[in-house]
């Protein structure tokens, strides 16, 4: 993996905030936003789960995301989630599918003949997806053959439109073969379109019965597609929520974090402890980490100075921080009127208001300690160093924080729980959290460029428990009473896994409670978070998340340029 490149993550970002913006225009819909690359409207998903929506970050250009907007915008004017949402949820994954992609085409049929870009922008999408269908190789499958015959079908009986000459000799087998299938249900479907109640019926039958149709061919294929199909994909999973946010409903209501209020649970907190990073570490070792670690900066070819002149830049702003007397020009001081009289060829009689540069942000770097990320521990230290070093010239307020585990598979908790009576079921987390301050604000600078040296012993790591330690990060940022920004780096190498309470609890108890948890605080808290990968894609967690390959070296310019791609908020009270 190759080190990211900042415009990347910043120009999808861009598209994304501009496709919600559009479609807030279009709906009248003022909370719809993305999150974690997916459309949001309020609390509620928003579904994008039809093959031909289905964006690719770094192969979708702007008519793409232009056409993913007018498409959802036309859902929610034109569709009943909850009359849709009570259908879907009674199919299964294959039928789920076919069954959203009827309804996505009967509201894109229904786009208003006074809006001809708009269903400009949804022929053109559509074609594109044929276009990459075909290129992918796919369509020298049957089951491709016939899915592909059914999107030219499908679509074209519900706009009124033909199949395009070029593309009748593709699906002339598949057409004969499914016509009997479809030709009924498609000529209800095209006159039931205006009425999704009277539809929706109808079009889960057909896609109950395709669905067999589909899972009968696939367990009859032998033709595997070539490899090239690898950049393109058509996800036969039902739209909405994944599977690991739908197993966190199961387990607790729903799945959100206990900032949220639901219903995530804990065994014990007895065992939970905070500490200094320092004291986990002999001085002497402390010591020796700290002698590799300045020979290890001393080595690097940057200038500190510059970057921190760059983030002043970034995050400083003038505040009023009172008067300049005596001054040539400004305003009148009245108390020096006096002085012109006694001399008057002394003109320093005015005053200026001084305006000093203040940091409008609060900075927190909370690394993840987890197993998997312990041969990265030299580079970790390294780049918690350079960012003390940069933030500390800088006078940039920040803190450096990490989270573990006190113990492998549960410890106390888990052996506590074994021993319960009757061991209830679904009893939440099952391990002992330790929350590691690397360096804290009120830390003296020596001891804390001695704790985060700390982060090079290996027996600091051991499992992670992620949604509750950037509960606790936050927390921390937002102790602090001022109007300043808030801003959190989450350093990790994927989601939560702690072995005890996976074993213990549904699928996805701990990734959905880290997904809630991220949501409340940047949403309701005004918490700006971003993820950063290392040699991982967090953005299923995450709402802003880029990738980071620390062996290849720690870009500082880039880390320090993504502040500048977050737009502050205002905290909500």
């Amino acid at each position: 993996m190759t080190t990211p490149d900042v415009r990347d993550w910043a120009r999808r970002h861009a598209l994304e905030a501009r496709t919600a913006a559009t479609i807030r225009a279009l709906s009248r819909q003022p909370r719809v936003h993305f999150e974690a690359g997916r459309p949001w409207n309020g609390d509620t998903l928003l579904p994008d789960g039809a093959p031909h929506l289905q964006t690719q970050p770094g192969l979708d250009d702007p008519p793409a995301y232009r056409a993913l907007a007018d498409a959802l915008a036309l859902r929610l004017l034109r569709s009943d989630a909850r009359l849709h949402q009570d259908r879907i949820s009674l199919l299964d994954p294959v039928a789920a599918l076919i069954f959203e992609w009827l309804e996505q085409w009967r509201v894109e049929a229904l786009a208003p003949e006074r809006w001809p870009g708009m269903r400009d922008n949804l022929r053109r999408r559509f074609e594109q997806w044929l276009f990459r269908f075909q290129g992918s190789g796919l369509i020298e499958t049957r089951t491709g053959q016939h899915l592909f015959c059914l999107a030219l079908m499908a679509r074209g009986r519900l706009f009124d439109e033909p199949v395009p000459e070029r593309l009748e000799d593709l699906i002339e087998s598949a057409r004969y073969r499914m016509g009997p299938l479809l030709a009924g249900p498609l000529a209800r479907l095209r006159l039931l379109r205006e009425d999704q109640a009277a539809y929706a019926p109808v079009a889960a039958e057909l896609a109950t019965a395709l669905a067999r149709w589909f899972q009968d061919l696939a367990g009859k294929e032998k033709k595997r597609p070539p490899k090239r199909h690898l950049d393109f994909s058509v996800a036969l999973l039902p739209p909405g929520i994944d599977e690991d946010e739908a197993a966190g409903q199961a387990a607790g209501g729903s799945p959100a974090g206990e900032a949220a209020g639901s219903g995530y649970a804990v065994w014990t907190r007895r065992h939970d402890r905070v500490v200094e990073a320092a004291s986990l570490v002999r001085p002497a070792l402390l010591r020796d980490y700290r002698r590799r670690l300045d020979e290890e900066v001393a080595r690097l070819p940057w200038s500190l100075s510059r970057l921190a002149q760059a983030l002043r830049r970034m995050l400083f702003r003038p505040q009023p921080s009172g008067r300049l007397f005596g001054q040539d020009e400004g305003w009148i001081d009245g108390r020096r009127l006096a002085q012109l009289i006694g001399s008057p060829d002394d003109h320093r009689v005015f005053f200026r208001e001084r305006d000093e540069p203040v940091a409008q942000a609060r900075i927190a770097l909370l690394l993840d300690c987890s197993g998997s990320m312990r041969h990265h521990g030299p580079r970790l230290a390294l780049l918690m160093d350079l960012l003390a070093r940069v933030f500390g010239r800088a006078d940039v307020p920040f803190e450096l924080l990490g989270f573990t585990t006190g113990a492998w598979n549960g410890g106390r908790p888990a052996r506590e729980w074994q021993a319960a009576r009757g061991r209830p079921e679904h009893p939440g987390r099952l391990n002992e959290l330790q929350h590691v301050v690397f360096w804290s604000q009120a830390m003296p600078r020596r001891q804390g460029r001695l704790g985060l040296t700390a982060a090079m012993k290996p027996e600091l790591f051991r499992e992670g428990i992620d949604g509750e330690a950037v509960q606790w990060a936050c927390e921390r940022l937002l102790a602090q009473r001022d109007e300043r920004r808030r801003i959190l780096w989450v350093v990790s190498d994927g989601g939560p896994m702690d072995s005890a309470t996976a074993l213990a609890n549904p699928p996805g108890f701990l990734d959905a409670h880290l997904r809630q948890v991220v949501r409340h605080y940047t949403r309701e808290r005004g918490v700006e978070i971003l993820a950063v990968g290392v040699n991982q894609d967090l953005s299923a967690y995450y709402p802003h998340s880029i990738g980071l390959d620390l062996d290849g070296g720690v870009t500082m310019q880039a880390l320090l340029a993504l502040i500048r791609t977050l737009a502050p908020r205002r905290r909500r009270p």
